[in-house]
């Protein structure tokens, strides 16, 4: 016998719960324990994708004997596919008999996935059955493809200890998600994804909520009412949110929206993030235009990480940090460019198709203002600018007399040449007077080349490039040495 084979049950089942379903099943032709314990595995996994004949009989016989030995679950999870027929019914029928067999037996996770389709092929939801709200010990719920109505809680909601709460693909309506999280009051990780004929959420009466996620599409837009003290983590994708005036969030350490309507912006503005560690605003419909009318405060003191994704470049400052922070501002610039003055650390992404005088005219007027305001220069980590080099010359330009970049990459190791005569040549006339403006704090450029093997920049020169490969990638970059103000 192996070594392993000599552990106790309780740890060779603890080895055994982290195993796929597969690699567990392995396990059995190790020892006669090993197969004993596999019977008693703490959690099982089904799914009809591993294997179609015979799914319904091989569930239902594991399941008829956890529940005749009282064997304790910690942990199901069981996958399935309905299609319209007359083996529908039997499934159906199967799946509301296993699910009161795992109440009975205490299991305190459970996960659902069902994918069902009707005759011509599209999509329908099965009803999920009221038994599964009737487990009391449940603790964690995840449900996929089923239809949540009012026949789902007929009766009493007993799960009071439910706190991991997931929807995923289920038709469910305002009035009975929240009755089951009105029932639910422990709940502390809430994620919904892709519901249909949800409009409305009010997550306000959970007290213990710590992470909520929320994702939809443009066809589904809900909206959002958000405010419990103890949120850690928020992540919204296509929603329309509410944010309280003046509300502290204490515990708020990662606020993500991507595609999200704020309500009110200055409400927005008025709330105080003293935890706020990641903040990430994603294509935010309304936000784009408050910020390109008004400076924006945020009042988030611990901030680490910023990123923005938009089609201004936005004037945001934050409450003031002695820690070190980054940003990452992704922009998309398009016939309107507005290079608005931002006061915070950045790294800049552009794609751009403008006309280079328009770039002119815009940097012109903005550095006459920056200029007329006495502001410093901000410091930039690294500035990226892809694609239309014939605009590298005007746009860094007017980017240097706002900002000061250490690095400016990746440029394809092709182009470097063309892109330092751009970066050093002289303008004339109106440029060269941009120019002027930040080339007497610039004291050094220097050329360096990526080692892909040890994930380095290294020093290296025109010279010393390598010979033109087609489809050889090498990346270069080149970083600057400015004058301590």
């Amino acid at each position: 016998m192996d070594r392993i084979s000599e552990l106790s049950d309780d740890i060779l089942q603890r080895i055994l719960y982290f195993l796929s379903q597969e690699d567990a099943v392995r396990t059995s032709v190790l020892s006669n324990p090993w197969r004993e314990i596999w019977c008693t595995r703490p959690n099982l996994d089904f799914s009809d994708t591993n294997f179609k004949q015979e799914f319904l009989s091989t569930v239902d016989k594991t399941l008829q004997r956890y529940c005749d030995q009282r064997i304790c679950l910690e942990k199901f999870q069981l996958s399935m596919s309905l299609y319209y027929s007359h083996s529908e019914l039997k499934s159906v029928w199967f799946l509301k008999k296993w699910i009161r067999g795992l109440t009975n037996i205490g299991v305190k996770e459970f996960g659902l996935s069902i994918y069902s389709k009707d005759s011509r092929r599209r999509q329908r939801h099965v009803r999920l059955p009221s038994v599964v709200f009737e487990a009391e010990p449940l603790q964690y719920l995840h449900v996929e493809g089923f239809m949540l109505d009012r026949t789902t809680i007929e009766m009493n909601i007993l799960s009071k200890h439910l706190k991991k709460l997931c929807l995923e693909k289920v038709k469910i309506e305002d009035g009975i998600f929240q009755k089951i999280i009105s029932s639910c009051p422990l709940i502390e990780t809430l994620s919904l994804e892709s519901c249909m004929r949800l409009r409305n959420i009010e997550v306000n009466n959970l007290l213990r909520l710590k992470k909520f996620s929320f994702s939809s599409s443009p066809d589904e837009i809900c909206s959002i009412e958000i405010y419990p003290a103890s949120l850690e983590t928020i992540n919204i994708e296509y929603a329309v949110v509410s944010f309280p005036q003046g509300a502290e969030f204490h515990s708020l350490n990662c606020l993500f929206m991507n595609r999200v309507m704020l309500s009110s912006f200055d409400h927005f503005s008025s709330c105080k993030f003293p935890s706020l560690d990641n903040l990430a605003i994603l294509y935010c419909d309304g936000l784009d235009e408050s910020i390109e009318e008004s400076h924006v405060f945020i009042d988030a003191p611990n901030i680490n990480t910023f990123g923005y994704h938009g089609l201004i470049i936005p004037s945001i400052s934050f409450a003031t940090t002695s820690r070190q922070w980054s940003s990452t501002l992704f922009l998309i610039l398009t016939d309107d460019p507005s290079l608005c003055r931002s006061e915070i650390s950045l790294s800049i992404w552009q794609s751009l198709c403008i006309n280079a005088e328009d770039i002119f005219k815009e940097n012109h007027d903005l550095v006459q203002h920056i200029k007329d305001e006495n502001e410093p220069a901000v410091v930039v980590k690294k500035l990226i600018l892809r694609d239309d080099l014939p605009y590298f010359s005007p746009l860094s330009n007017g980017l240097f007399c706002i900002c000061r970049p250490r690095t400016i990459g990746d440029i394809n190791y092709t182009n470097s040449e063309s892109a330092l005569k751009n970066l050093m040549q002289r303008e004339g006339g109106n440029q060269d007077e941009l120019r002027q403006l930040w080339l007497q704090d610039l004291e050094e450029v220097s050329l360096e080349i990526y080692d892909r093997n040890r994930r380095e920049w290294d020093p290296t020169s025109l010279s010393d490039l390598p010979d033109y490969e087609e489809k050889k990638r090498i990346s270069t970059r080149f970083a600057l040495k400015w004058r301590e103000n």
